[in-house]
């Protein structure tokens, strides 16, 4: 039996939560960065749980992140940095209210002023746009041969696209994070291969 991804999400939250009310985590970490560490492995969880989620089941996981104030603005951009084009779209159609076919093939060809009008229609801020335009840029050449990029890349190229390293701000320090956090995943891949080999 398998379960929607709403529930999942749920199961995923409580579990969080109960970690993070742990004796042990409480004495490890304390109240506050147990809270903060949570919160951060749940958001990157719930961009794990998308890889598994059908297309059909989007819209209700979408809705239940919704009602639960976790589709923000910096998970779409997470969400888009790792390559989920497809629940990005099906975001995009629920908060700009959109049409699907439309919002699809502007995903797929849309020239940026068009993106930036549905981004702006889904509420997405104007600071946001460049480095939205940019990873979505960049899955489509790798969805049509031109290029191999993983999240790595993609998130480097994001964070070019706001100055760099020396980049400051909030949407910088989330970019940042989705890079370093790649970072570390393909150094820990490699490591497993190189043990393994």
């Amino acid at each position: 039996i398998r379960l929607p991804a709403d529930c999942r999400h749920m199961l995923l939250i409580k579990l969080g939560e109960t970690l993070k009310t742990s004796p042990l985590v409480m004495a490890l970490m304390g109240t506050a960065r147990a809270e903060r560490v949570m919160r951060e492995a749940c958001v990157k969880a719930s961009v794990t749980l998308i890889e598994g989620t059908r297309q059909e089941e989007h819209a209700a996981l979408i809705e239940h992140l919704r009602l639960r104030g976790d589709l923000t603005a910096s998970f779409l951009i997470r969400t888009i940095a790792h390559g989920k084009v497809d629940f990005f779209g099906s975001a995009l159609v629920a908060l700009s209210q959109q049409s699907e076919p439309r919002v699809r093939a502007l995903l797929a060809g849309g020239h940026d002023v068009a993106l930036q009008a549905l981004f702006r229609s889904a509420g997405l801020a104007a600071a946001t746009h460049a480095v939205i335009l940019r990873a979505l840029k960049i899955w489509r050449e790798v969805a049509n041969g031109k290029r191999v990029a993983g999240v790595q890349e993609v998130s480097w190229l994001m964070l070019k696209e706001l100055g760099g390293q020396s980049a400051e701000g909030d949407l910088a320090a989330l970019v940042k994070s989705i890079h370093l956090d790649a970072l570390r995943e393909n150094a820990r891949g490699h490591a497993l291969a190189i043990a393994a080999a």
